[in-house]
């Protein structure tokens, strides 16, 4: 049974919020910071950085689908590890972005702190297996 903490993170990252300034309002907490540890280092961002970040994004991409093989929570805290997949200008075709494993806390029914891992996708079979699962 999903709670609505972790619908809230699914329908976050499932949402066009990078090309849709409603649905990042709708779901970024005005205060947010995220901490995010990427292939390309360390980056911090505030509301103005990440929605800057995220309105690149749909510049580039015309489609970002998620998919998740974990969502877990414990009281105001959702943990995802997800697979973005994305649609480019230039292909329709999903291509793999990148893993991403993220603890989120939630406050007034928006994403507040945010820790993120990420780094290319890794397209091997064992790869690919390990996202498919029921765990959430």
């Amino acid at each position: 049974m999903s709670s609505d903490n972790k619908k809230l993170v699914k329908n976050f990252f499932t949402s066009k919020y990078y090309r849709n300034t409603a649905d990042f309002e709708k779901y970024i907490h005005p205060k947010i910071k995220i901490d995010w540890n990427s292939s390309k280092g360390f980056f911090q961002f505030d509301y103005d950085k990440f929605k800057s970040m995220s309105t690149e994004m749909g510049k580039s991409f015309e489609n970002m689908s998620p998919e998740f093989s974990h969502l877990l929570e414990e009281k105001n805290k959702v943990c995802a590890r997800f697979t973005y997949n994305v649609e480019t200008m230039e292909s329709q075709d999903l291509i793999g972005l990148a893993d991403f494993f993220s603890i989120w806390e939630i406050k007034n029914n928006q994403l507040y702190r945010g820790y993120i891992m990420s780094q290319p996708i890794d397209d091997g079979l064992d790869d690919i297996l390990s996202f498919i699962n029921d765990h959430y």
